[in-house]
């Protein structure tokens, strides 16, 4: 193993090469369902989809005349209204059951109003569909409009718990079957039954009585699936080669990343805020020699989870052969992977992890207790922090605690094949950024998604661009905005809201910063 080495020959392309980012949220499913246990009916978020941060003027409807006027600016959708009655502005995606949250700030000074979001607006008669609304004097309803009257299914009532005046308020919507609920601020405050519409676009309503005027702000907009019953649960279990250890056979390593990612996130093995890098549907070498295929080469990180399935045929039980994922590569002037993190398996069947980490020194590598039946596929998971590796093999916790040397590298697909019929295979290649551990006394924040930073602790204060996905940013001061949540200033000065970042290391002891 020592003399390993990989040259930069490339055997054959890729079929289908994709790079995205997965819409990802800190205030996550998890963080909704717990608020929902509240109602009487049984109801859960899903998959996430849409997260609105309205960086785009075209996120959403655009509507402009003397009286109204609803756009994106400044990071936020604001609309207006001037009159006796209400406007509406929409997105073009239909849904069905649906829980959706949204920030609001009421800009202006007049309380006799109301604003909220809509669901299943009707697709030819837009106007129609399920209203959530809260007015300026502390007022909520649930209502439906079927495009000539309103129907109040929750009456309007006053609560303590909406924000009045130019405050900044959290809206939750439930449209799940013909469940039907609000919830202000973290409190149930509504819920009904009504089944006229099933489906149609998302919305956000505001209006305005007695000829006066309303100018509100949308912000940080979250639309998940919903469904009736209860979240499903993961269990940590133990591993059954002996170890004795929990939570360490993973029951989503075959299917979607995005999956995968939530269990270890549920699990505990990383902290959430994770941001995804690549993916690679199938990649494959045979024969003869030392073949590697790098992937996302410039996208180099040192914290990841990187995952896929290998099907190693094995060309000579003689001599050394591994098929291996393949990561925190460096290269030289001549595209040779001079250092690299191996994770993979051998031809005897056990797997391994191999760390070149210098040109001159001999390699580290761990191999794991057990062998695999190399006649069959194996999905192979690595979760690599700092100086700590961990290989998953099937969902089973393989090698344990291995120390890496730290560095930022890009990624692969390798074979040393030392027999013509040798192939390595690999299918639903990814891999993910995870947030690293932070210095001591120190607080920082990610988030596996941009988010809106702020002049200042609140939403009215102007944006001043946005804190990147997979960024880490370092926490210098904290305020707690008018909206009652805190808020974040970063080392450039400008502010991020506790709910829509991860705050990691000792974030308890930042300075309050007194405006």
């Amino acid at each position: 193993m020592n003399n390993l080495l990989r040259s930069s020959l490339i055997m054959f392309a890729m079929l289908w090469c994709f790079t995205y980012v997965t819409a990802q949220s800190s205030v996550d499913e998890s963080t909704v369902n717990e608020l929902l246990e509240a109602g009487e009916t049984s109801v859960f978020a899903g998959d996430l989809l849409l997260d609105e941060q309205f960086g785009s003027a075209d996120a959403w409807e655009v509507y402009q005349d003397d009286d109204i006027s609803f756009k994106v600016a400044k990071g936020v959708y604001r609309m207006v209204y001037v009159g006796d009655g209400y406007t509406w502005g929409l997105n073009d995606e239909v849904h069905s059951d649906v829980i959706m949250r949204v920030e609001t700030t009421q800009n202006s000074d007049y309380d006799n109003n109301s604003y909220g979001v809509m669901c299943r607006a009707d697709t030819e008669n837009n106007s129609a569909g399920y209203y959530f609304r809260i007015s300026g004097d502390g007022y909520y309803t649930i209502s439906m409009s079927d495009g000539e009257e309103t129907i109040a299914l929750v009456e309007w009532t006053e609560s303590k718990v909406i924000n009045q005046g130019q405050e900044s308020n959290e809206l939750v919507a439930v449209c799940v079957e013909d469940y039907l609920a609000l919830y202000v601020n973290g409190e149930l405050l509504a819920e009904t039954n009504d089944d006229t519409f099933s489906e149609g676009f998302a919305g956000f309503s505001v209006g305005a009585y007695d000829d006066g005027n309303v100018d509100i702000s949308f912000d940080n907009l979250l639309i998940w699936e919903g469904s009736e019953g209860s979240a499903p649960q993961i269990d940590p279990q133990v591993d059954p080669q002996g170890s004795g250890n929990t939570a360490v056979i993973l029951q989503d390593f075959g299917g979607d990343s995005e999956d995968a990612i939530k269990e270890l996130e549920q699990l505990g093995v990383i902290p959430s805020g994770s941001v995804f890098i690549f993916g690679e549907d199938y990649a494959f070498f045979t024969g003869q020699g030392n073949w590697f295929q790098p992937i996302a080469s410039n996208q180099a990180r040192k914290n990841i989870v990187l995952a896929g399935e290998l099907t190693f045929t094995v060309g000579n039980t003689d001599e050394f052969e591994i098929c291996s994922l393949t990561s925190r590569i460096i290269t030289n002037s001549r595209g040779d992977a001079t250092t690299y993190v191996d994770m993979g398996l051998l031809n005897d069947g056990s797997v391994v992890i191999i760390d070149r980490f210098s040109e001159t020194e001999d390699l580290n590598f761990g191999v794991s207790p057990f062998t695999v039946d190399l006649d069959d596929p194996h999905h192979m998971l690595m979760v690599m922090v700092d100086d700590v590796a961990n290989v998953y093999v099937d969902g089973l916790l393989a090698i344990s605690n291995f120390t890496v040397a730290e560095r930022a590298g890009s990624y692969g697909i390798a074979l040393t094949g030392r027999g013509s019929d040798a192939r390595c295979e690999g299918r639903d290649i990814w891999a993910y950024q995870v947030p690293s551990a932070t210095a001591a006394g120190e607080c920082v924040v990610s988030s596996g998604r941009a988010v809106n930073k702020r002049t200042g602790p609140g939403t009215n204060f102007d944006q001043a661009g946005q804190l990147a996905a997979g960024t880490e940013a370092t926490v210098i001061g904290q305020a707690t905005g008018a909206d009652g949540l805190v808020w974040w200033q970063l080392e450039d000065e400008n502010w991020v809201r506790e709910d829509v970042v991860n705050a990691v290391g000792d974030c308890s002891s930042v300075p309050i910063v007194k405006r």
